[in-house]
């Protein structure tokens, strides 16, 4: 399914959105790198704007239903044409919004009994994804069936009878459909006092992208985060509705809006919070110019707030160097954006010496003033400092597991400093959380006879992206919940909620945040081969981008920072980098296990 363009992956070859038209998507020009990693199907940038057709006289049941299904993608805003297939009753009843269906194929419509004045008809075919009433996405492999009622209105067939919502192939949902984001905050820690701003958390949707989108999207906002995302946020448009017909900025970038909530003037935090939640909603959505929203209420109160002013709201420490292992001796190095060769880092990590044991795996706290090092033979982690004289600490996780694939993990810090660890000992699996000197065990719901062998804690600490292996040893990606409770003395941590983001892979062996609202996985399907893919966090897929993989790739390694670029690694003891052409080019050698802060 679509999102909005990666750029670092496709910022040489941008789709063009033409009226009535499409353009096959062009190779790049440029030098020939050592492997290529994007290629674009011919048909892959064709958006169409659909105009729907009034029903035509003297159709039969079939054919006026085959119509009608054509004309509700049609880009109108209340779906008036489409609601012309149905007699008057129907018409006024019937919602369109309660949801769409997404089928792999065009739906196929079987007659059923057809008499002279009444008839019904079928719509059949694979489902692959939902939509539901709250614009959410949510991947689906199952069988469709819906019936249609017909009946003779002023001589000629009209729908009686049908389901709420709307039927289309996936080709179509494409062409209608935009993934934006409309976002949140992250709920408070009970067990973790703390002065800063709460991050703002993506909550993936799904609007018509040609009929309103800032008002849709306002809108939806104000209804609430999706049903899966609600328990670990909240919003300041708690009861709150947008009262706005429409929403759209004036030539100075400023966005008005009016809802519900009065008494502004003398509630200017909550304003403001208002503010904030529409502004980073608004410019998720590329190329519409918002630079500053205006709420107000009916009462005449109100506030705004600028880009700079909702800074403090974004996620923090999202550092763009990458760092990772010289295969030899095991030191941690650091690698910058624009830099040919790496630096060893300051401390223990960065010195060979016989004192110092060869770490096996390494991650790189978000402030980079930290690292989490796991054994070679992962049975200890400790906390090492990233400077000068700085020393390993105690080993605050262990583990009994056999050997290093059967024990600790890749650890992972989230934004708020914490880290985790899976521990994969066949005969005590579990998940831990180190909070300064101690770790606690964090209670896994739903995992079904699964292990989790590894983990990836998004930035603002709400998400999680787990490995899974079931007891056949099947891996696949799970996306968990992160619920904090306790006291500040006693915390405790759980992760729920466990949904695929990924289905169709069925040998996974790397995730990583790509954005904070996309994972990169490297696995492959049950008759593919292994290759890196980009996923939502709602189980959506880039259907725009094909990455290839590297001989012998082991290791992907991603940033919550859309500028920072894609590096990873393979059995030749190489790093590679995804560069904005669009190719993978090795610029480390004698080197593996490439990470960023997180």
């Amino acid at each position: 399914m679509p999102r909005r363009t990666d750029r670092r992956l496709l910022a040489a070859a941008l789709p063009l959105t033409l009226l009535l038209a499409g353009c096959a998507a062009m190779p790049d020009s440029g030098d020939v790198s050592e492997v290529s990693a994007a290629e674009r199907g011919d048909d892959q940038n064709l958006q169409v704007r659909v105009f729907p057709v009034h029903p035509l006289k003297g159709l039969d049941p079939q054919e006026l239903l085959q119509n009608f299904l054509d004309a509700t993608i049609g880009d109108e805003a209340g779906y008036d044409t489409a609601k012309e297939y149905l007699t008057k009753e129907e018409a006024a009843q019937w919602r369109p919004e309660a949801g769409v269906s997404v089928l792999a194929d065009n739906p196929r419509v079987r007659a059923g009994s057809i008499g002279k004045t009444q008839a019904r008809v079928t719509v059949e075919g694979t489902r692959v994804a939902v939509l539901d009433s709250n614009k959410t996405f949510k991947p689906s492999d199952s069988a469709f069936h819906a019936a249609f009622s017909f009946e003779k209105e002023n001589g000629e067939w009209r729908i009686s009878q049908l389901p709420d919502g709307l039927i289309v192939n996936q080709t179509n949902f494409r062409n209608v459909y935009e993934r934006v984001n409309r976002y949140f905050y992250a709920a408070a820690d009970p067990s973790r006092p703390s002065a800063r701003p709460p991050a703002l958390v993506p909550d993936p949707i799904y609007l018509r992208r040609r009929i309103d989108p800032l008002t849709a999207a306002a809108k939806a906002l104000a209804a609430g985060p999706s049903r899966w995302l609600a328990p670990a946020v909240t919003s300041a448009f708690n009861g709150v509705t947008v009262l706005s017909r429409q929403v759209g900025p004036d030539d100075a970038g400023v966005v008005q809006v009016r809802v519900s909530a009065r008494g502004l003037s003398s509630r200017q935090e909550d304003c403001r919070r208002m503010a904030v939640q529409l502004l980073r909603t608004f410019k998720d959505q590329s190329g519409n110019g918002v630079e500053q929203v205006d709420v107000s209420g009916p009462d005449g109160g109100g506030c705004q707030i600028s880009g700079q002013e909702a800074g403090p709201f974004a996620n923090q420490d999202m550092l763009g160097e990458i760092y990772y292992q010289d295969f030899d001796s095991g030191r941690l190095l650091m690698l910058g954006v624009d830099e040919v060769s790496g630096t060893p880092v300051a401390g223990p990590l960065g010195e060979a010496s016989p004192q110092q044991p060869r770490a096996g795996a390494i991650a790189v706290r978000r402030d980079a003033t930290l690292a989490a090092e796991v054994t070679l033979d992962g049975r200890e982690l400790r906390e090492v400092g990233l400077s000068q004289g700085a020393k390993a600490g105690p080993v605050l996780v262990s583990s009994a597991g056999p050997k290093p694939q059967q024990a600790l993990s890749l650890p992972s810090w989230d934004g708020n400093g914490d880290l985790w660890v899976a521990d994969r000992d066949p005969a005590a699996p579990s998940v831990k959380m180190v909070r300064g000197d101690r770790a606690y065990p964090v209670y896994v719901e739903g995992l079904e006879g699964r292990t989790v062998q590894g983990l990836k804690l998004s930035s603002d600490g709400t998400r999680v992206a787990l490995l899974l292996a079931d007891p056949a040893g099947v891996r696949t990606v799970a996306m968990g919940l992160v619920r904090h409770s306790g006291t500040e003395t006693a915390p405790q941590a759980a992760i729920t909620g466990l949904q695929p983001v990924a289905p169709q892979l069925v040998d996974v062996t790397a995730v990583s945040w790509a954005d904070t609202d996309q994972l990169v996985v490297l696995g492959k399907e049950a008759e593919g081969v292994k290759h890196p893919q980009l996923v939502g966090v709602d189980g959506s897929r880039d259907e725009d981008t094909t990455l290839q993989a590297i001989d012998g790739m082991t290791r992907v390694a991603a940033a919550e920072d859309p500028h920072a670029p894609v590096y990873a690694d393979s059995q030749d003891h190489k790093i590679y980098r995804l560069e904005l052409n669009g190719q993978w080019r090795a610029v480390a050698r004698n080197a593996i296990a490439p990470v960023y802060p997180g």
